[in-house]
């Protein structure tokens, strides 16, 4: 076990505290530790006191970044996590990462580190934004213990945002990861469905001498019963409760609506009943107003409860997109078009390479009629401005999903009140909440896309 150690938190001198911390904490504990901070200077105070060997969270393949990071772990020794991220963002395909990881182990080798002293991460994203996900890591990870010899790790978690019973899918992904040949997974240790993947790995991998250790923590149980997924126990003689329920099937002859078909994320039968709508004279307008605005207004309060997941907000955002391309050439064809809702800029602040859900809510506010202008993941302060200065905008969206970044976020909302004071901001993120978002002087803090939406409704109306 490594116990993570991070300090970066509005208002928090890291340089002062990450050492102070690490000091109090190997007074009181025996674990390694991992430094986990995105400021040399701070790091370099608390590599200094360390007892041991600590862990350095992390280096990537941006120059800066191995530069700054690199002679630290030389000098004062250590172990380092390598990201699979460059200037160029996080590479789509497992050869890319892999040829990301060789530029790192090619630089840390020449500051001396040796490859027993680099444990790589692959990067793991989303299922639920993109499927090809996790094939791409587990590709990623096969290729970096293969050719490059050196140990890696992974944020196993990632896999399931915005899915329910992430448990599930976590646990089933480390296993496939374990297979792959990951070395290390950042897990809670207190979550029995990923302690259990991790036992049984070992005891079918030959690594639990005697299954002795998945005996004592296994031992034999009643089976007079199945546990099913919602957490029941059921009778193995009656066979019916095991399977899914009527209600989860979708029946082909059921009738369609175009709510309907956006509500279930149907692309292709929201884009026919869009243009059958349309062809038979209904109001381009009255069709966005009256039928996609309400699904999409519905998904989003299903979304805000939890009885609607990630994947199925995207489909239906996406169901909506496909009977919006109908209206808009239907309105092109006529000379006629809506007028755009206002223009947002969205970016994840600089160093922050996660970009899910300042994509979900790229996706709701260009299909609730805004023009959105991406900018992308890890964006600079100053490009912010540049873009809201560019576009004359009067409202920017800032997502963080790590606590490193919550500094650049708010030297980013700094940055745009100082020099664009016209602009309101509105920020995101796992990392934050509605209190945090004041003290760094955030405008508006969303807790999802639909508060998003919404504000900018209210916004630039």
């Amino acid at each position: 076990d490594v116990l993570d150690v991070n300090v970066g938190l509005p208002g928090v001198d890291e340089r002062t505290m990450l050492p102070r911390v690490a000091s109090e904490l190997q007074s009181v504990l025996d674990l390694p530790l991992q430094l986990d901070t995105s400021a040399p200077a701070a790091l370099e105070a608390a590599l200094r006191i360390c007892n041991g060997k600590p862990l350095v969270n992390s280096v990537n393949g941006k120059a800066e970044s191995m530069a700054a990071v690199l002679p630290l772990v030389a000098k004062y020794g250590g172990v380092v996590v390598c990201l699979c991220l460059d200037e160029s963002g996080i590479p789509e395909t497992a050869e890319g990462r892999l040829a990301v990881a060789e530029k790192i182990v090619r630089e840390a080798e020449r500051h001396g580190i040796a490859r027993h002293d680099l444990v790589v991460d692959p990067l793991c994203l989303a299922v639920s934004s993109d499927p090809r996900a996790p094939a791409v890591t587990l590709e990623a990870i096969r290729l970096v213990r293969e050719r490059l010899g050196v140990a890696t790790i992974l944020g196993v978690s990632n896999v399931s945002f915005g899915l329910p019973r992430r448990e599930v899918l976590n646990a089933a992904f480390l296993t496939l990861a374990l297979g792959a040949g990951l070395s290390a997974g950042i897990v809670n240790p207190n979550n029995a469905a990923l302690m259990d993947a991790i036992c049984v790995f070992r005891a079918l991998h030959g690594d639990d001498p005697g299954f002795e250790t998945f005996i004592r923590t296994h031992p034999p149980a009643d089976t007079s019963g199945v546990e099913r997924s919602d957490g029941r126990t059921v009778k193995r003689s009656d066979p019916q409760t095991l399977g899914p329920s009527d209600s989860q099937t979708v029946r082909p002859s059921d009738r369609q609506t175009l709510q309907t078909a956006v509500r279930r994320g149907l692309k292709a039968e929201a884009a026919r009943l869009a243009e059958e709508a349309l062809a038979a004279g209904v109001d381009s307008l009255a069709l966005i107003d009256g039928e996609l605005v309400p699904a999409l207004d519905e998904v989003g309060r299903g979304f805000e409860a939890g009885t609607v997941f990630l994947p199925q907000l995207l489909a239906a955002a996406e169901a909506a997109g496909a009977a919006f391309e109908a209206v808009k050439t239907r309105l092109a064809a006529s000379g006629a078009a809506r007028g755009s809702a206002g223009r947002v800029a969205l970016a994840t602040v600089k160093g922050d390479i996660h970009d899910i859900g300042k994509n979900i809510v790229k996706v709701l506010l260009e299909n609730y009629g805004f023009d959105v202008i991406d900018l992308g993941r890890d964006v600079p302060p100053e490009a912010v401005v540049a873009a809201v200065r560019e576009n004359g905008l009067r409202l920017v969206g800032l997502s963080a999903l790590m606590t490193t970044t919550v500094g650049a976020m708010e030297e980013t909302i700094r940055l745009v009140h100082a020099e664009c004071p016209g602009c309101k901001v509105m920020v995101g993120g796992a990392v934050l909440t509605a209190d945090y978002a004041a003290r760094i002087g955030a405008d508006f803090y969303s807790k999802d896309a639909m508060g998003a939406v919404r504000y900018a409704l209210a916004t630039l109306a």
